[in-house]
């Protein structure tokens, strides 16, 4: 990246610059980048749903290893998945960034048109935000959604009883991680460094999922699995009043996560359980209801949802059952404010 210094660009050529990267806004976008505030048309009879998120340099991303494209799409998409997690719809992104002085006008422009190609697919505006100059280079994204209220799932809605279920396949994004630090990644087969890179560097939000899922009252309670799934399958359990016990034997270990832990010589189990940056959705369901859920969410989405266990009643405890018996599962999914992270 080359620097971008005062002499090469104003403040408000760049926020025109992104606004044409951006492209034509939606409808609902009543204004857009260039004023003090965004306005937008929301449907009257819906809930607002309102998330954001940080994303720093050398935490989640590594940008001498990731293109402007693949950081615009993840920043979006890891706001977008918390969106999905509430079976909601999002409607408009604001965007603040700080840039370092390494970073120039062709790579911003290039990190916006990433956003925009998801924005367009995802059916979210992106309205405006911020640009600083920061010590290190920091993307913050908040989105607001809508939904009905019959439509809107939380965390703490599981039952004793219920299906303890994911959507997609886990450990992926670990995986990729672990290949790309270590620079391993051009020793997989093209097919396996495709899946785990891909799922680390562009994760794909499971809005039509969360959509179709919200629908279903058999769906108690929903959320986005980000910090790995020991550590999210708890906090669902605690925000729900109920244990969940996960049966190994029932986890599909990913082939392609198989192949990159071999290579980093990592444990592909761990990297299942506690890997995070997933961004796949868990969801508790009535047990009864779990096949025609399923079978509805393949047939409407091309999407596996798969059974790893159930909620039984407890306090938050969580469990991993096999053969061998039933012991403890502990949290050991990523924590922003842990020595552990």
């Amino acid at each position: 990246m080359r620097a971008l210094t005062a002499p090469q660009l104003t403040e408000d050529a760049l926020i025109a610059s992104l606004r044409d990267a951006l492209g034509r806004p939606p409808r609902a976008l009543r204004v857009g980048i260039g004023d003090d505030a965004a306005v937008w048309k929301t449907p009257g009879s819906h809930l607002t749903v309102l998330t954001t998120d940080m994303l720093v340099d050398g935490v989640h991303f590594r940008s001498h290893a990731t293109s402007p494209e693949d950081l615009g799409v993840k920043s979006l998409a890891v706001n977008l998945s918390d969106i999905a997690a509430m079976g909601a719809r999002p409607a408009v992104a604001v965007i603040a960034l700080g840039i370092t002085e390494e970073v120039d006008a062709d790579w911003l422009r290039r990190l916006y048109r990433g956003m925009a190609s998801l924005a367009n697919s995802s059916q979210c505006a992106i309205a405006g935000g911020d640009v600083v100059r920061a010590p290190v280079l920091t993307i913050g994204v908040t989105i607001a959604g809508h939904v009905r209220p019959s439509r809107l799932r939380v965390r703490s809605g599981a039952k004793p009883g219920d299906v303890i279920a994911v959507t997609g396949s886990l450990g992926r994004a670990a995986a990729g991680l672990r290949v790309l630090d270590r620079q391993l990644a051009d020793a997989l087969e093209s097919g396996d460094r495709a899946t785990v890179c891909d799922a680390y560097l562009r994760p794909t939000p499971r809005l039509r999922e969360g959509a179709f899922l919200g629908g279903s009252t058999a769906v108690h309670a929903m959320m986005d699995i980000s910090d790995g799934l020991s550590t999210d399958v708890g906090r669902m359990a605690f925000a729900s009043g109920v244990d969940a016990v996960v049966d190994i034997r029932l986890l599909t270990l990913d082939p392609a996560v198989r192949a990159a832990a071999k290579l980093t010589g990592d444990d592909a189990l761990r990297l299942t359980f506690d890997g995070g940056d997933d961004y796949e959705l868990l969801i508790a369901i009535r047990r009864r209801s779990f096949t025609q859920v399923a079978r509805g969410l393949h047939g409407r989405c091309g999407t596996a949802l798969r059974a790893i266990g159930a909620f039984e009643k407890g306090s938050g405890a969580v469990w991993s059952v096999d053969d061998s018996g039933r012991r403890p599962l502990p949290p050991r999914g990523y924590d922003h404010l842990s020595q552990r992270a």
